[in-house]
């Protein structure tokens, strides 16, 4: 005699959106935007540093903008990379502008007193 196990059920799975979404377009000759969608933490903070770094790497214009306007969640792993972004745009001769941050970003801007630190649009 033999024993057949029915396989286990699968769980329906929907697929999830990504935790942050990256998208670089130029703006003129003048800027190139980095715009970020989602959440902003530990797990997601280096592929923004990736992006930065893979538009520093080419020949930018002058002005690298951050919208963060689509940003949904912002850790402290967000500011450590905003300070480090800031550090590298400086160190190649640019200027870096924060966009519209999300509400939650302003917030956490402002508990740690950066706000001061930034060009903010």
């Amino acid at each position: 005699m033999s024993v057949h196990q029915a396989p286990p059920p699968t769980a329906r799975q929907t697929p999830r959106p990504p935790a942050l979404s990256l998208t670089v377009s130029a703006e003129g000759a003048v800027a190139v935007v980095v715009r970020v969608r989602g959440a902003v933490d530990m797990a997601t903070s280096d592929l923004l540093l990736d992006a930065v770094e893979t538009v520093l790497a080419g020949r930018p214009p002058p002005v690298l903008v951050l919208d963060l306007s689509g940003v949904t969640f912002f850790s402290a792993a967000g500011i450590t990379a905003l300070l480090v972004v800031r550090q590298h745009v400086a160190a190649a001769g640019r200027t870096l502008v924060l966009r519209q941050p999300s509400r939650i970003t302003a917030v956490v801007i402002d508990i740690v007193e950066l706000r001061d630190e930034f060009t903010i649009e």
